[in-house]
């Protein structure tokens, strides 16, 4: 299981911000994709899904 610690969060929400999101917007889309990563148990990284998201 996957767990969802502050400072992955931060980290996983500068990774979103850098494709053109908001900083609040980005926190929130990270915290999903956290939870999204738990229920698909494929063992990628959040990374993973950062980098399928379109640019803003």
């Amino acid at each position: 299981m996957k767990r969802k610690t502050y400072n992955n969060v931060l980290k996983a929400g500068k990774l979103i911000q850098k494709k053109g999101y908001e900083k609040q917007e980005s926190l929130e889309m990270a915290v999903k994709l956290f939870d999204q990563l738990e229920t698909i148990n494929n063992g990628m990284p959040v990374e993973w899904l950062i980098d399928r998201l379109a640019e803003k």
